[in-house]
């Protein structure tokens, strides 16, 4: 019921072994002996791979010595069981968690049948001695709605809905959330206008034409399951639309229609947030949405364009095949997969299997023009293209660097040794500064490195100087590197509230849950706020769906395919129950 972190994955190396090989500063020592070899010559090449095996042996011992950590405590299970982010597990039951336990083997222990007991000794920082729970074992079940709310002030009626996957319940999930969203903006109108004396006013106010908007946020969700795709797409697509076709060789046409109402109200405006890993179920659900006109998709460019039905066939020992049956179309009728594949030689037999196949991206040349309902131009081949573009927050060389080499979660532990957190919490000028000295402290250690990101090239470069006997060149790469890494902390002035934000965000997550940090980060989210003020504002949404004459939707009837049909609608289960936050 919890995510771990395994950190001891060479459980069998040696971490005390000292390098073979006498290793000395200074240009000009073009070659060295090796101790154990003294007849062997060792170049610098061999000196560069020692120095490697001498970071990794580092890193393995700084990992064995952090052992297997919680990263993710699921609400409803683990969480609620009194479990936190960055805890270290030492036992399950009567078993113990040494250096050189595998994950694997904690996994084994921790299953078991539902219902039964286990019991969990862990480490946290900041308190004193191990600490255990016992836990009623369950299936686990994760949902795909990680968390739903309001933007900004509730009486705006502006949604949000974190969508992550697409799993068997995607459809209930967020059409439960849809239907929080509109009773809680009319309850929550309600009561701002002082209406609610007696408490239940709220309730018989409500009215789903009050949620003005909805933020249905897309971002980097892989997919799932295609007919979860569909359910989604139903609860936004006027009654009768088609959603989504598939077909492929040897694969029977299947066309899915929506049949049911939508649960969005069709004066509700829609924005589908997107980016380049938003892939697959997840570009049905957007693809539906732009071709159908019930919504703008919006985002930095365009989705990634995975335009294939796949299915999985379990194998031995274990494995497993995951092979394409078909492609799937949008209502519009084009196929938004964005790598074709094509055998190098075409005059080679195919059938035979003798051909070797390529890969390569569909050229814009090549995209095919496509029309929406409402006569908009979208393209195939090459993912789903944003209607409004709004580009996210960049995060400087440093955060970067903070983020790769986990300076934050590293200080957030050893903040929480020292402290409690309190309501407001922020972090002040003196945590702030006291974050910077902890920094510079593993960097004078060896323990991070502030020129990281061009570590590889800095590397090439000084391989390349030596082998041209550049010494003088060599030693002013130094004062490069040196140069690099006093670039890179001014940055700690530069971009001083982002990377308290970025601090603020891993101290939280030693505390609360997966939905109270999402929340958070709406707060200072670029992307969310400015979709949130053109729903708000609907000049510009009506403007990109040209609705002058305020039709939503459009006919569908245009987009209608042949083939074998699967009318849907996902209002036959009952609703879930999710966790949320106004």
């Amino acid at each position: 019921s919890s995510t771990l972190k395994d950190n001891a994955k060479q459980p069998n190396m040696d971490t005390s072994a000292s390098p073979p090989v006498a290793i000395k500063d200074g240009a000009g020592e073009a070659n060295k002996l090796d101790k154990k070899s003294p007849n062997k010559v060792v170049t610098d090449d061999d000196v560069e791979e020692d120095l490697d095996a001498i970071e990794r042996r580092k890193a393995i011992k700084k990992s064995m010595d952090d052992g297997i950590r919680v990263v993710s405590a699921f609400e409803g299970y683990a969480y609620d069981a009194g479990m936190r982010v960055g805890d270290k597990l030492v036992g399950i039951d009567d078993f113990e968690i040494k250096a050189t336990t595998a994950v694997d083997e904690v996994r084994s222990h921790l299953r078991g049948d539902p219902g039964t007991p286990v019991s969990i000794t862990f480490l946290r920082e900041g308190v004193k001695g191990p600490q255990t729970i016992e836990i009623e074992r369950s299936l686990v079940r994760i949902p795909d709605v990680k968390y739903f709310g309001f933007i900004g002030d509730p009486t705006d009626g502006i949604g949000y809905i974190d969508l992550s996957g697409f799993a068997n319940d995607a459809g209930r999930e967020v059409r439960y959330a849809i239907r929080a969203l509109q009773h809680g903006a009319a309850e929550m109108a309600a009561q701002a206008a002082g209406n609610d004396n007696d408490g239940s006013a709220g309730i018989l106010a409500a009215d789903p034409t009050k949620l003005k908007g909805l933020v249905l946020d897309l971002r980097s969700n892989p997919g799932g399951l295609l007919t979860s795709a569909v359910d989604v797409a139903t609860l936004f697509v006027p009654s009768g639309s088609d959603v989504v076709s598939a077909k492929g060789r040897g694969f029977p046409e299947i066309l899915y229609r929506s049949v049911a109402e939508p649960a969005l109200n069709p004066n509700t405006r829609l924005a589908v947030l997107v980016n380049e890993q938003t892939a697959s179920a997840a570009e049905i659900v957007s693809g539906a949405v732009q071709d159908l006109d019930v919504g703008v998709i919006v985002g930095k460019g365009r989705t990634y364009g995975k335009g294939l039905v796949q299915n999985v066939q379990d194998l031995p020992y274990q494995t497993a095949l995951k092979f394409t049956v078909a492609k799937y179309y949008t209502p519009s009728g084009r196929c938004i997969q964005s790598t074709v594949y094509a055998p190098e030689d075409p005059s080679s037999n195919v059938d035979n299997g003798g051909a070797k196949y390529t890969s390569k991206k569909v050229a814009d040349k090549d995209r095919t023009v496509f029309y929406t309902a409402q006569g908009r131009k979208v393209k195939d081949g090459g993912g789903v293209e944003v209607d409004y573009k709004v580009e996210p927050q960049k995060a400087s060389p440093l955060e970067v660097i903070l983020l790769r080499q986990g300076a934050y979660s590293d200080y957030a532990a050893e903040w929480s040794k020292n402290h409690e957190l309190t309501d407001g919490f922020k972090v002040d000028d003196a945590t702030y500064n006291d974050f910077k000295l902890f920094v510079e402290k593993k960097q004078n250690s060896g323990d991070m490195k502030l020129e990281v990101l061009y570590e590889s090239q800095l590397k090439e470069l000084q391989k390349r100087l030596k082998a041209s006997k550049l010494d003088s060149s060599s030693r002013e790469l130094d004062k490069l590197r040196a140069d690099i890494i006093k670039d890179v902390k001014k940055d700690f002035s530069t971009y001083k509230s982002e990377i308290i934000e970025d601090l603020e965000q891993n101290i939280y997550a030693r505390y609360l849950p997966d939905s109270m940090l999402i929340e958070r980060g709406l707060k200072s989210d670029v992307q969310v706020t400015e979709t949130a003020k053109m729903l708000k504002d609907g000049k510009e949404f009506d403007k990109i769906l040209a609705r002058d004459n305020g039709a939503v939707g459009g006919n569908s009837d245009s987009l209608k395919s042949s083939g074998q049909s699967y009318e849907t609608s996902s209002t036959m289960k009952p609703e879930p129950t999710l966790q949320t936050r106004w």
